[in-house]
């Protein structure tokens, strides 16, 4: 069995988003949709679901509507005979034949073991849906999605909130299923690991490729490159018999002004170059007759942070013995850390583990309970907020980026327009944006921060590839610090950074071995401090 979908073209209350739709899968492909935000991926997979609803299961990421539901409440409502006895055999124990006939508790057994698989235990089922952590949320959303026994099972931005861990046991749970999967995902080493076939979404259709991300990736680069030597061969011929016509003109016009129009001679050979002229022209006419080729598209999105003015001290911030409960539970015990001058973070964990703890004592909206935290006076941080709480959403892109000291309305409108916002989206309330819309606008704000130190916490969550791409480079152009906390594997291994870990209540450097650290520590300090020593002997502070 083959799930087909084509339309021509494919809009949406009266919009059109691609031009030309084709979409092909085969029984038991596991197909990753990828294209830029607001092209239309996420409606596409709404109107797939509308064509095969009794076939397919569209997994929801909002779980707004059912946070007072228990988790394994939530997951039975995909049977609803059994959801509903289930419900009743609390007040009616005539009802648990019925319950027992429409096989309710081996249902909820498979639940159970399915939800052990992504580490959700039985009392996470019976919790209600609120009490879970994001990526508890999005595994009990998959788990939902997985059990429903649908042939067609698609997928709206699965990774989002997971850890690594869950991550992981995301992976081997569809790399097991013998189900048709179409899902859409900016997760790129995600892809990699799951994906038999890529639709490439764009404007203008989709396209079908076998094979994981690196595959298509490699094709893209290919074709790319055929087309690109494609079009500069043929502008190259242009050019020169633009040339030749040029100086066969120049020759003739030179002949015909010294040549007697009573010497035979002169004017055959004047007509040869007459004659030459014509043909060159007919060659040129004719190769642009041909099959043109057309300049590939290439990303011309090249933006830098603006320049933050530079802090002397080698030490930007620094924690030492921090110990921190929140609702008597200790997350911090006599932990330790530091972000130095000229070096970036990478920190990582599992969710729960402190992480965003960690940036709220930096920030300095928390206290800890002991130890110290010292952040440089000076230091101006730039914050990223995965909930984009920072944002006023009763303001439009806009009015928030015009509020920046010295902004001009064309370059806001530039600015806005680089990052995917069009005339209607940068006047629109911050609200009404989608969650990829609203982070792309918090990366615009970091644009113009002047900061020293930017604090990115899961800043590829909603962005397409071709803008985390612009995103990566940005960071790795910018000549402050920047500490990153992700899971998104790809951006870990493109960008350079100091490795530390949440792990047993403390922070660990996993970049520096102890035995490192025991040779080169005292070595680096001494070549440091002396980078920040003034010309009469004296260490420059930053009190």
């Amino acid at each position: 069995m083959s799930f087909y979908f084509a339309e021509k073209p494919f809009d949406q209350f009266g919009k059109i988003l691609i031009e030309d739709v084709h979409i092909n899968i085969e029984l038991g492909e596991h197909v990753a949709m990828i294209g830029d935000n607001g092209v239309g991926k996420s409606t596409l997979l709404n109107a797939l679901h509308s064509k095969y609803a009794t076939q397919s299961y569209l997994m929801k990421q909002d779980l707004t509507q059912v946070l007072d539901l228990t988790a394994m409440d939530y997951i039975i409502k995909i049977f609803p005979e059994v959801a509903t006895l289930k419900a009743q055999i609390v007040i009616d124990y005539d009802k648990i034949s019925d319950y027992i006939a429409l096989n309710g508790y081996e249902i909820e057994q498979k639940i159970i073991t399915t939800a052990k698989r992504f580490n959700i235990s039985e009392q996470d089922l019976d919790k209600p849906i609120r009490l879970l952590s994001g990526g508890q949320q999005t595994s009990v959303a998959l788990i939902r999605a997985f059990i429903s026994e649908k042939p067609l099972i698609i997928l709206d931005e699965p990774t989002n909130h997971l850890d690594q861990a869950m991550l992981d046991n995301l992976i081997l749970e569809m790399n097991q299923l013998k189900q048709t999967i179409i899902y859409v995902s900016h997760h790129r080493g995600f892809i990699n690991q799951t994906a038999s076939h890529i639709y490439e979404i764009t404007e203008k259709s989709s396209r079908k490729f076998q094979g994981n991300y690196d595959q298509f990736n490699t094709i893209k680069q290919l074709e790319f490159r055929a087309q690109k030597n494609a079009y500069d061969k043929q502008q190259r011929e242009i050019k020169a018999l633009e040339d030749s016509i040029k100086r066969v003109n120049e020759w003739h016009a030179s002949a015909k002004a010294t040549t007697s129009v009573r010497d035979p001679k002169q004017q055959k050979r004047l007509s040869k170059l007459a004659k030459k002229a014509k043909v060159k022209n007919a060659q040129l006419t004719h190769k642009l007759n041909e099959k043109q080729f057309t300049m590939p598209d290439e990303e011309d999105r090249n933006f830098h942070f603006n320049d933050e003015q530079s802090i002397r001290n080698r030490a930007l911030v620094k924690l030492e013995d921090v110990a921190i409960s929140i609702d008597q539970q200790v997350i911090y015990k006599k932990a330790n850390f530091e972000i130095k001058k000229d070096e970036h973070i990478l920190l990582t964990g599992p969710n729960g583990s402190g992480k965003s703890l960690l940036i709220a004592l930096i920030r300095q909206q928390l206290i800890p309970d002991e130890g110290t935290v010292y952040v440089t006076p000076s230091l101006k941080i730039a914050y990223f907020d995965q909930q984009n709480n920072n944002l006023i959403y009763t303001h439009s892109p806009l009015d928030m980026v015009m509020s920046i000291k010295e902004m001009t309305r064309s370059h806001a409108q530039t600015i806005l327009a680089s990052f995917g916002f069009d005339n209607v989206k940068i006047q629109q309330p911050i609200r009404t944006l989608s969650m990829g819309e609203k982070s792309r606008l918090q990366f615009v704000l970091l644009f113009f921060s002047n900061a020293n130190l930017l604090i990115l916490d899961e800043p590829t969550n909603y962005f397409d590839i071709s803008t985390q791409d612009l995103i990566l480079n940005m960071l790795n152009q910018f000549k402050g610090q920047v500490f990153i906390v992700t899971h998104d594997s790809y951006l870990q291994k493109h960008f350079d950074a100091t490795h530390w870990v949440v792990k047993n209540k403390q922070l660990l450097n996993v970049t520096m071995n102890s035995e490192q650290k025991i040779n080169t520590q005292n070595t680096l300090e001494l070549l440091d401090d002396f980078k920040d020593i003034d010309e009469n002997g004296h260490y420059e502070t930053d009190d």
